[in-house]
């Protein structure tokens, strides 16, 4: 073949590949589709990686009230269906789908499940209603995604971006990159109710209750001292 030929094909055949802005190929592990969203109206609440304690939050939560309606974010076929998911009630009635290319989604704290085991489904189909149940501080859906086994971020699937929907302190802990600014006061709010106001605030109104006695004491003895001394 002459060389103006293949240089010709070898051009060709560049120009047919797909490249990221960098210019490299397209990695042959992307999605062959975007997630939808899993719900209607929620607001996010906390997105994936926001740190709790020592842990970082492992899905995303969308904030809505009992009762909405939780549809599959891809179709594919059910896997779990369950309240004790890995023998563990934390996430409470908790659906799980296997989907194509090696990805998983999960919806956890579920009020219902309206899918078994071995169901086919089809992504926005219903499966179940958002609820509170298992480990959880108020009405909401934990979603939380899957690559080949290891827990990555859903927003990376999803194919509508959640900063447009999601409350605002949400907001400010994804752009600190922690989220101990959201978590820390309902936590100090729960020790304070678990060992009372007094134990909160140290020298508060105990503390000050006392001092008058302690002073009325030692008026006394002194008295004392001046009668018989």
């Amino acid at each position: 073949m002459p060389k103006i030929a293949q240089l010709t094909l070898v051009l060709l055949l560049a120009a047919s590949l797909p490249v990221h802005a960098s210019g490299t190929p397209e990695p042959s592990d992307t999605p062959a589709s975007r997630w939808s969203l899993p719900l209607d109206g929620g607001k996010v609440s906390s997105f994936f990686g926001a740190l709790r304690g020592k842990r970082a939050h492992g899905g995303v939560d969308f904030s809505t009230p009992t009762g909405t309606p939780i549809k599959a974010t891809d179709g594919g076929t059910v896997v779990a269906s369950t309240n004790r998911f890995e023998g563990d009630k934390k996430y409470g009635e908790v659906v799980v789908i296997e989907h194509p290319n090696g990805l998983r989604s999960l919806y956890a704290h579920l009020k219902e499940r309206l899918v078994r085991v071995g169901d086919m489904v089809s992504a926005g189909e219903l499966i179940g209603h958002s609820g509170m149940t298992g480990r959880s501080t108020g009405p909401h859906l934990h979603l939380e995604a899957f690559k080949d086994g290891k827990r990555i971020d859903p927003q990376n699937l999803l194919e509508e971006p959640l900063e447009d929907n999601a409350l605002r302190q949400a907001l400010n802990a994804k752009r600190a990159g922690e989220a101990d600014a959201v978590y820390s006061a309902p936590r100090f709010e729960t020790k304070a109710g678990k060992h009372g106001k007094h134990a909160r605030h140290g020298g508060g109104k105990a503390a000050t209750a006392k001092a008058p006695v302690k002073a009325k004491a030692v008026a006394g003895k002194s008295s004392k001292r001046t009668k018989h001394g």
